[in-house]
């Protein structure tokens, strides 16, 4: 398949439907509809609602397939596993459809990757630190769990109320990600522990192979709570964002070492290989600004590998930053507050002209006029009220080829 220049492109909205069994406390509606299907007018910026689902409780992450109309979604639950549910999607029409379903053997999912080659789905289960793969199939169809990695420090918490009492006692994977180079470094920022650990991907099996950790951040405040981290399109620099601190970690990406370390017999964990080396800590909010009041979201580099912007909680802002094309650290840019409360996600449009935010907290998804050049975001005026939205997920469909007679 290939991308039908002729459609505009569709916009998922992940929303939370049931609000006691998650890790955190959403302040905002619970939804009826956990998905709701959108067309993204690419001149002016306006969604037009398609469609709405409630095929699956708390939608947490989304991760639509680069070759196939699939989507792939994980639910989150602290009660009982968690389940990833691949969609099809009608290109026309936006409607979804479910395919299959497998669960991932752990409670509160929160990440999901594929790989270069499409041929595994890696995932991370927040609540009990769980991490495993997926095979997935040509077509896009995926196959139950094939390996899961427990954490040696077993998770102590046994309801929402200990957990946030201190979300540092125990270990909390919260994303995975390949590094673009090799495709066979996985790193998974741990809140909990204050590293990102790095584990050797088998790309033939699917398997995780622990290979060390690496502090979040050994140059700003602590504790970090890393939560996401982000590699830049073309320079080899990655970007991580610490949720507790309320700031970015800038890390140098080191190929050759990667290389040695996917290289080597076996992982020596007493004398591992550290492929990121950190060059910079940046704070995501005003100095003035009190940090217990806020934490970090998402963080993502625009599409045209210039800024670095990141989802302030609290603040209830997007922090933009320049990358330097000569050192690779961040300079401010600004912050823009984004016309709601707690900002859990956003995303660009393919353009990377509409960022579309979601104001968790206040029912509403906004839109906004994103300047490739400046940096800056314009409110576009278009605001939509959709009950606890946490994820947005913009793609382009895939042109179904046609067949000559």
């Amino acid at each position: 398949m290939s991308y039908n220049k002729t459609l505009d492109q569709l916009v998922f909205v992940g929303c939370y439907s049931t609000f006691e069994n998650l890790a955190h406390v959403p302040k905002g509606t619970p939804a009826s509809y956990s998905i709701h299907t959108y067309r993204l007018n690419q001149e002016t910026g306006m969604l037009t609602l398609l469609s709405v689902s409630n095929e699956m409780q708390n939608p947490a992450f989304m991760r639509f397939h680069p070759q196939q109309n699939i989507l792939y979604v994980c639910s989150e639950s602290i009660k009982e596993d968690d389940k990833v549910i691949a969609f099809s999607i009608s290109p026309t029409t936006g409607l979804i459809r479910k395919l299959c379903e497998h669960s991932t053997a752990g409670k509160s999912c929160c990440y999901l990757t594929l790989d270069k080659q499409q041929r595994h789905l890696l995932y991370v289960n927040y609540w009990d630190s769980s991490i495993g793969t997926f095979p997935v199939e040509g077509c896009g169809m995926f196959s139950p769990v094939k390996h899961v990695l427990r954490p040696q420090k077993r998770v102590k918490a046994d309801n929402r109320g200990e957990h946030l009492s201190n979300r540092q006692s125990e270990p909390h994977a919260h994303a995975i990600v390949l590094d673009p180079y090799l495709g066979s470094v996985a790193y998974i920022p741990d809140l909990g522990e204050d590293v990102i650990k790095q584990y050797i991907y088998d790309i033939e099996s699917g398997q995780l192979t622990p290979a060390g950790a690496i502090k979040a951040d050994s140059m700003g405040i602590t504790p970090s709570g890393p939560r996401y981290i982000e590699f830049h399109p073309t320079l080899p620099v990655a970007f991580l964002v610490n949720e507790l601190s309320s700031t970015v970690s800038v890390f140098e990406f080191e190929q050759s070492e990667a290389s040695l370390l996917v290289n080597q017999c076996t992982p020596d964990l007493s004398n591992f290989r550290e492929t990121l080396i950190q060059i910079q800590s940046i704070s995501t909010i005003p100095f003035a600004y009190p940090r217990h009041l806020n934490t970090c979201g998402r963080i993502t580099v625009d599409p045209t590998g210039t800024f670095v912007l990141v989802s302030n909680r609290g603040h209830n802002s997007i922090a933009i930053f320049r990358i330097s094309d000569q050192t690779r650290t961040l300079t401010e840019v600004g912050y823009f507050h984004t016309h709601g409360k707690t900002p859990r996600h956003f995303q660009f449009d393919k353009t990377g002209k509409f960022l579309i935010v979601a104001n968790q907290d206040t029912d509403s998804i906004a839109v906004f006029h994103f300047d490739q050049k400046t940096g800056s975001l314009t409110f576009s005026g278009n605001r939509y009220e959709v009950h606890s939205p946490n994820f947005v997920c913009v793609c382009a469909p895939h042109a179904y080829q046609q067949h000559k007679l």
